[in-house]
């Protein structure tokens, strides 16, 4: 299989995006394994209400689709720049094994 790094990255986003949504319920803190994950997914989350969302209503949160809204936003945005980065390092490794 070429591409084991990348599977291996995906699935490491993958589930500390799940880790994260729910160590969010859980802890005031980010979860250290998925900082990036986390600081990004808050990020889609305020440009979500700012976009798509009512940002001058009272209950903005519930203005944007669910799978935007803070903790779930973080399962998709850390499996996509986790994504990212394993295709970064696999190419690389695919570049330094030739």
């Amino acid at each position: 299989m070429k591409s084991r790094v990348f599977v291996g990255v995906l699935v490491y986003g993958l589930a500390v995006g799940l880790i994260s949504a729910w160590w969010w319920q859980i802890s005031d803190n980010i979860f250290l394994l998925n900082i990036p994950g986390e600081l990004l997914g808050y990020e889609v989350y305020e440009l979500s209400i700012a976009t798509l969302g009512d940002p001058g209503s009272p209950q903005a949160h519930y203005t944007i689709p669910w799978i935007l809204r803070i903790p779930q936003v973080f399962v998709p945005v850390s499996t996509l720049l986790w994504g990212i980065v394993g295709v970064a390092i696999q190419m690389a490794y695919n570049r330094f094994k030739e």
